[in-house]
């Protein structure tokens, strides 16, 4: 069994601990590989808590991509855990509202590839994506208001 997948499977909060340190020298690809389906389901609880410590360390657009395919196993691998799909939907949604967040700061920043004498990038473009910012600022909290009324692990 590999480091990632011994300490999980260990399933306290000193062993989870160390597993965020393997975790972050890992792509979200090999983790997917060494968290398949079949370690998922024998040890659904300690990898929900895992998950569940593990998503909000990430960057916002990691998380989302993240959150898609954890989202997935408390569907499939982990259903059977109490509250399974309820779970699911939060972090999901909590990474939804975390990247939607990111973008609209994103949008508000682009005038600085703007703002140089050799930028080649037509002020209007950043005026017109700045403009975005607010509905899309609106739409992260929306979605983090949906949060708030699921169940927590």
């Amino acid at each position: 069994m590999t480091e990632l997948r011994s300490l999980i499977a260990a399933g306290d909060p000193v062993a989870r601990f160390d597993a965020f340190g393997v975790a972050v020298r890992l792509s979200l690809n090999a983790i997917r590989e060494q968290l398949d389906e079949a370690f998922l389901d024998r040890h659904a609880a300690a990898a929900s808590a895992f998950f569940q410590a593990w998503l909000p360390r990430l960057e916002p657009f990691e998380r989302m991509q993240a959150a898609e395919w954890v989202a997935g196993e408390y569907l499939l691998s982990m259903v059977h855990i109490p509250d399974a799909y309820a779970l699911g939907a939060r972090v999901q949604l909590e990474a939804a509202a975390g990247a939607a967040a990111a973008l609209a700061g994103t949008l508000t920043d682009f005038g600085a590839f703007a703002d140089g004498p050799d930028a080649g990038i037509d002020a209007a473009v950043p005026e017109r994506l700045e403009r975005l910012a607010p509905p899309v600022r609106e739409v992260a909290e929306k979605l983090a208001a949906e949060v708030d009324g699921l169940p927590r692990a």
